[in-house]
């Protein structure tokens, strides 16, 4: 199946990885093949040998200053990086290639993604349908059946910072391909987390992937249980007021998201977003990936929606949306 870069779900300088790229291709493609040279840490002719700043350099010529950290923590180089990924989607059974890489403020962050099985992988079955199979989400009466106006892609997106002391982590992207609404999830963070010694240690990736088909299948119940659940709009926007403090609804993100909410939800025609709490979900998580993109890099945006503010806002925002129907969450969600 083709695989369209949506400019408006991985924002900023992320590029389509060609079929056979290798690993040097994929960086080269954002310019993000450098080396990440660790240095001793000086100013005014002092020097600080507790600290070291990583430094970016390009064809043996040292560039720009990435980050400033303790100087036991080790670099872990973008070559490598992105080598781990495809060796992770070369040892998996699941039939994944990276499929997108993205350079965030000039280096200090990079990511490799690839989409994932999920609603609109191919569920052969050819026994039934022949060699050409038959997906399943497009039959209609089968159990796995979605309009195709409301259906979910998963992205699973290995991410790695050269500018904070931030783990590498790995996360499931949900992408609602109607409204281009990003949403990235997590059901346990720490088994996400790639440690430096992961990326030698091949016994790794399954874990990892299994963990993410599971966060893939935890957005799918959250999103099956807000679907169900109705809601008038009326109270809807009592909650959106009742959410941010604001009995009045003055505030402006409040005015934003009222207005999403009652007239200006892409999407918003569906059946799916009619008269239940995934409609007002969908007016936050379109106001947190299509407004105050960042103007200076795209990419911090992204960012900040996997992992940053805009996750947290929205993280807390279907928690209180989860409390007002069910007493037991299934997962912990990151909304972006």
């Amino acid at each position: 199946m083709t695989i369209i870069l949506d400019r408006k779900l991985f924002k900023g300088n992320a590029q389509l990885v060609c079929d056979g790229a290798t690993p040097q291709q994929m960086l080269e493609s954002v310019n993000a093949n450098f080396k990440v040279v660790p240095k001793s840490a000086e100013f005014d002719g002092r020097q600080f040998p507790q600290h070291q700043l990583w430094m970016r350099e390009d064809d043996g010529i040292i560039g720009d200053c990435l980050g400033c950290f303790g100087n036991r923590r080790q670099p872990q180089q973008p070559l490598e990086v992105t080598q781990f990924f495809q060796d992770f989607c070369d040892q998996s059974e699941k039939q994944i290639t990276p499929d997108v890489v993205g350079c965030v403020n000039g280096g200090k962050s990079l990511y490799v993604a690839c989409r994932m099985a999920g609603d609109n992988s191919a569920l052969h079955d050819r026994d039934q349908y022949g060699d050409n199979g038959g997906m399943a989400i497009t039959r209609e009466g089968s159990e796995f059946y979605a309009s195709k106006q409301d259906r979910t892609e998963h992205w699973l997106m290995l991410l790695v910072h050269f500018g904070e002391s931030l783990a590498t982590k790995a996360y499931v992207l949900s992408n609602e391909l109607r409204c281009s609404n990003g949403m990235a999830l997590r059901t346990d963070e720490k088994k996400l987390v790639i440690p430096h010694r992961a990326f030698t240690d091949g016994t790794k990736v399954q874990a990892i992937l299994n963990q993410a088909v599971r966060n893939s299948h935890a957005y799918d119940l959250m999103k099956n249980r807000f679907q169900n659940e109705a809601l008038e709009i009326s109270r809807g926007v009592e909650l959106i007021r009742e959410f941010h403090s604001d009995p009045d609804g003055e505030k402006q993100v409040v005015k934003n998201l009222e207005r999403i909410y009652r007239y200006g939800l892409i999407g918003g025609e569906l059946p799916e977003r009619q008269g239940n709490y995934w409609r007002l979900l969908n007016a936050q998580t379109q106001y947190t990936s299509h407004n105050y993109v960042s103007r200076v890099d795209a990419g911090k945006t992204l960012l900040s929606q996997i992992e940053g503010s805009k996750a947290r806002d929205n993280r807390d925002f279907i928690g209180y949306l989860e409390s007002q129907f069910t007493t037991e969450a299934n997962a912990e969600l990151v909304l972006a």
